[in-house]
Protein backbone atom coordinates (compact mmCIF):
# COMPACT_ATOMS: atom_id res chain seq x y z
CA UNK A 1 0.00 0.00 0.00
CA UNK A 2 1.20 3.52 -0.80
CA UNK A 3 1.76 6.06 1.97
CA UNK A 4 3.12 9.58 2.02
CA UNK A 5 5.83 10.41 4.50
CA UNK A 6 4.16 13.16 6.59
CA UNK A 7 7.45 15.04 6.97
CA UNK A 8 8.92 15.10 3.47
CA UNK A 9 5.80 14.08 1.47
CA UNK A 10 7.62 11.31 -0.40
CA UNK A 11 5.28 8.64 -1.72
CA UNK A 12 6.44 5.13 -0.97
CA UNK A 13 5.17 1.57 -1.03
CA UNK A 14 4.82 -0.09 2.37
CA UNK A 15 3.98 -3.79 2.84
CA UNK A 16 0.66 -4.57 4.51
CA UNK A 17 2.35 -6.25 7.46
CA UNK A 18 3.79 -2.85 8.42
CA UNK A 19 0.35 -1.57 9.44
CA UNK A 20 0.27 -0.62 13.08
CA UNK A 21 4.01 0.08 13.13
CA UNK A 22 6.49 2.82 12.40
CA UNK A 23 8.36 2.64 9.11
CA UNK A 24 11.39 4.53 7.88
CA UNK A 25 11.15 6.96 4.99
CA UNK A 26 13.97 6.03 2.63
CA UNK A 27 14.37 9.63 1.47
CA UNK A 28 14.47 11.69 4.68
CA UNK A 29 15.42 8.77 6.98
CA UNK A 30 12.71 9.68 9.46
CA UNK A 31 10.03 7.37 10.78
CA UNK A 32 6.26 7.67 10.61
CA UNK A 33 3.34 5.59 11.81
CA UNK A 34 1.24 3.40 9.51
CA UNK A 35 -2.32 3.18 10.89
CA UNK A 36 -3.76 -0.21 11.71
CA UNK A 37 -7.33 0.86 12.49
CA UNK A 38 -9.72 3.78 12.06
CA UNK A 39 -8.80 7.16 13.45
CA UNK A 40 -11.77 6.97 15.84
CA UNK A 41 -10.42 3.73 17.30
CA UNK A 42 -6.94 5.18 17.54
CA UNK A 43 -8.26 8.29 19.30
CA UNK A 44 -9.88 6.09 21.93
CA UNK A 45 -6.40 4.87 22.84
CA UNK A 46 -5.57 8.43 23.82
CA UNK A 47 -3.19 11.23 22.99
CA UNK A 48 -0.34 9.91 25.13
CA UNK A 49 -0.46 6.65 23.20
CA UNK A 50 -0.58 8.57 19.91
CA UNK A 51 2.57 10.49 20.85
CA UNK A 52 4.39 7.25 21.67
CA UNK A 53 3.37 5.69 18.36
CA UNK A 54 4.24 8.81 16.35
CA UNK A 55 0.62 8.96 15.18
CA UNK A 56 0.43 12.57 14.02
CA UNK A 57 -2.97 12.16 12.34
CA UNK A 58 -4.60 11.35 15.67
CA UNK A 59 -2.85 14.26 17.39
CA UNK A 60 -4.07 16.60 14.66
CA UNK A 61 -7.65 15.41 15.20
CA UNK A 62 -7.32 15.90 18.96
CA UNK A 63 -6.07 19.44 18.31
CA UNK A 64 -8.93 20.18 15.89
CA UNK A 65 -11.39 19.10 18.59
CA UNK A 66 -9.61 21.37 21.09
CA UNK A 67 -8.72 18.43 23.30
CA UNK A 68 -6.10 18.84 26.03
CA UNK A 69 -2.74 18.45 24.30
CA UNK A 70 -0.98 18.92 27.64
CA UNK A 71 -2.54 15.97 29.42
CA UNK A 72 -0.03 14.60 31.94
CA UNK A 73 0.45 10.95 32.72
CA UNK A 74 -0.42 10.26 36.38
CA UNK A 75 2.60 7.99 36.65
CA UNK A 76 5.41 10.39 35.72
CA UNK A 77 3.81 13.65 34.66
CA UNK A 78 4.79 13.22 31.03
CA UNK A 79 2.83 15.24 28.51
CA UNK A 80 2.54 14.11 24.88
CA UNK A 81 5.28 16.62 24.09
CA UNK A 82 7.59 14.99 26.66
CA UNK A 83 6.96 11.59 25.09
CA UNK A 84 7.50 12.78 21.51
CA UNK A 85 10.68 14.63 22.52
CA UNK A 86 12.07 11.76 24.57
CA UNK A 87 11.64 9.22 21.77
CA UNK A 88 12.32 11.51 18.81
CA UNK A 89 8.83 11.09 17.34
CA UNK A 90 9.04 13.94 14.85
CA UNK A 91 5.63 13.59 13.18
CA UNK A 92 3.91 13.61 16.57
CA UNK A 93 6.12 16.48 17.72
CA UNK A 94 5.30 18.51 14.62
CA UNK A 95 1.55 18.15 15.16
CA UNK A 96 1.77 18.86 18.89
CA UNK A 97 3.70 22.07 18.25
CA UNK A 98 1.29 23.08 15.49
CA UNK A 99 -1.60 22.46 17.89
CA UNK A 100 -0.11 24.75 20.53
CA UNK A 101 1.17 22.25 23.09
CA UNK A 102 2.92 24.00 25.99
CA UNK A 103 6.68 23.91 25.66
CA UNK A 104 8.03 24.17 29.17
CA UNK A 105 5.84 21.95 31.35
CA UNK A 106 7.98 19.90 33.73
CA UNK A 107 7.47 16.18 34.23
CA UNK A 108 6.55 15.47 37.84
CA UNK A 109 9.12 12.72 38.31
CA UNK A 110 12.19 14.28 36.66
CA UNK A 111 11.17 17.98 36.68
CA UNK A 112 12.64 18.20 33.18
CA UNK A 113 11.19 19.94 30.13
CA UNK A 114 10.62 18.40 26.70
CA UNK A 115 13.71 20.22 25.38
CA UNK A 116 15.93 18.68 28.04
CA UNK A 117 14.48 15.26 27.15
CA UNK A 118 15.23 15.76 23.45
CA UNK A 119 18.77 16.96 24.21
CA UNK A 120 19.65 14.18 26.63
CA UNK A 121 18.55 11.53 24.11
CA UNK A 122 20.40 13.10 21.19
CA UNK A 123 17.42 14.10 19.02
CA UNK A 124 18.92 17.13 17.29
CA UNK A 125 16.02 17.72 14.92
CA UNK A 126 13.53 17.61 17.80
CA UNK A 127 15.73 20.12 19.65
CA UNK A 128 15.65 22.43 16.63
CA UNK A 129 11.87 22.16 16.32
CA UNK A 130 11.34 22.97 20.01
CA UNK A 131 13.73 25.92 19.94
CA UNK A 132 12.07 27.30 16.80
CA UNK A 133 8.77 27.32 18.68
CA UNK A 134 10.27 29.21 21.61
CA UNK A 135 11.28 26.57 24.16
CA UNK A 136 13.44 27.90 26.99
CA UNK A 137 16.98 26.80 26.05
CA UNK A 138 18.29 27.55 29.55
CA UNK A 139 15.67 25.69 31.60
CA UNK A 140 17.36 23.65 34.35
CA UNK A 141 16.58 20.35 36.02
CA UNK A 142 16.75 19.88 39.82
CA UNK A 143 20.54 19.51 39.60
CA UNK A 144 20.80 22.84 37.82
CA UNK A 145 21.71 21.19 34.52
CA UNK A 146 20.38 22.65 31.29
CA UNK A 147 19.94 20.93 27.95
CA UNK A 148 23.51 21.89 26.99
CA UNK A 149 24.89 20.11 30.08
CA UNK A 150 23.13 16.94 28.93
CA UNK A 151 24.38 17.26 25.36
CA UNK A 152 27.93 17.75 26.67
CA UNK A 153 27.65 14.79 29.01
CA UNK A 154 26.43 12.48 26.26
CA UNK A 155 28.67 13.87 23.53
CA UNK A 156 25.87 14.92 21.18
CA UNK A 157 27.65 17.49 19.02
CA UNK A 158 24.71 18.24 16.68
CA UNK A 159 22.47 18.84 19.69
CA UNK A 160 25.04 21.14 21.30
CA UNK A 161 25.38 23.14 18.08
CA UNK A 162 21.60 23.54 17.82
CA UNK A 163 21.39 24.69 21.44
CA UNK A 164 24.24 27.21 21.16
CA UNK A 165 22.79 28.56 17.92
CA UNK A 166 19.44 28.84 19.69
CA UNK A 167 20.93 30.97 22.46
CA UNK A 168 21.87 28.46 25.16
CA UNK A 169 24.17 29.93 27.81
CA UNK A 170 27.54 28.17 27.49
CA UNK A 171 28.51 29.59 30.90
CA UNK A 172 25.46 28.15 32.70
CA UNK A 173 26.44 26.60 36.04
CA UNK A 174 24.68 23.67 37.66
CA UNK A 175 24.22 23.40 41.43
CA UNK A 176 27.86 22.30 41.78
CA UNK A 177 29.12 25.24 39.74
CA UNK A 178 29.96 23.13 36.68
CA UNK A 179 29.57 24.45 33.14
CA UNK A 180 28.74 22.29 30.09
CA UNK A 181 32.39 22.33 28.98
CA UNK A 182 33.39 20.78 32.30
CA UNK A 183 30.85 18.01 31.70
CA UNK A 184 32.40 17.34 28.29
CA UNK A 185 35.83 17.05 29.92
CA UNK A 186 34.63 14.91 32.84
CA UNK A 187 32.75 12.47 30.58
CA UNK A 188 35.59 12.24 28.02
CA UNK A 189 33.81 13.84 25.06
CA UNK A 190 36.74 15.52 23.26
CA UNK A 191 34.82 16.62 20.17
CA UNK A 192 32.19 18.29 22.33
CA UNK A 193 34.89 19.80 24.53
CA UNK A 194 36.69 21.32 21.54
CA UNK A 195 33.46 22.75 20.17
CA UNK A 196 32.56 24.39 23.48
CA UNK A 197 36.09 25.76 23.89
CA UNK A 198 35.75 27.41 20.47
CA UNK A 199 32.26 28.66 21.31
CA UNK A 200 33.45 30.18 24.60
CA UNK A 201 36.37 31.87 22.85
CA UNK A 202 34.09 33.26 20.15
CA UNK A 203 31.65 34.56 22.78
CA UNK A 204 34.52 36.17 24.70
CA UNK A 205 35.85 37.79 21.52
CA UNK A 206 32.45 39.24 20.64
CA UNK A 207 32.02 40.57 24.17
CA UNK A 208 35.42 42.27 24.00
CA UNK A 209 34.62 43.75 20.59
CA UNK A 210 31.33 45.17 21.81
CA UNK A 211 33.05 46.63 24.86
CA UNK A 212 35.83 48.06 22.66
CA UNK A 213 33.32 49.62 20.27
CA UNK A 214 31.41 51.16 23.17
CA UNK A 215 34.63 52.69 24.51
CA UNK A 216 35.61 53.99 21.07
CA UNK A 217 32.18 55.51 20.57
CA UNK A 218 32.36 57.25 23.94
CA UNK A 219 35.86 58.60 23.16
CA UNK A 220 34.72 59.87 19.75
CA UNK A 221 31.83 61.71 21.32
CA UNK A 222 34.10 63.29 23.93
CA UNK A 223 36.89 64.30 21.53
CA UNK A 224 35.15 64.93 18.25
CA UNK A 225 31.40 65.00 18.87
CA UNK A 226 31.05 61.87 16.76
CA UNK A 227 29.06 58.72 17.33
CA UNK A 228 25.42 57.85 17.73
CA UNK A 229 23.12 60.48 19.18
CA UNK A 230 19.63 60.10 20.50
CA UNK A 231 17.16 61.99 18.37
CA UNK A 232 14.62 64.15 20.06
CA UNK A 233 11.13 63.04 19.21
Amino acid sequence: MNYHCPLCETLGVVPDEARGHEVLCLKCRRSFFIPDRSIEERMRLGILFAARRNDGDVIRDFANQQADLDLQSPKDGHTPLHIASLHGKLHALKELLAGGAKLDIRASRTEQTPLIYAAREGHAEAVQMLIARGANVNARDPDGCGALHWAARKGYLDVAKALVKGGADIQLNNVNGLRPIQFAVAYHKPELRDYLVAAERAAGFMKRQISKNDKNETMNRVLFGLGSKKKNG
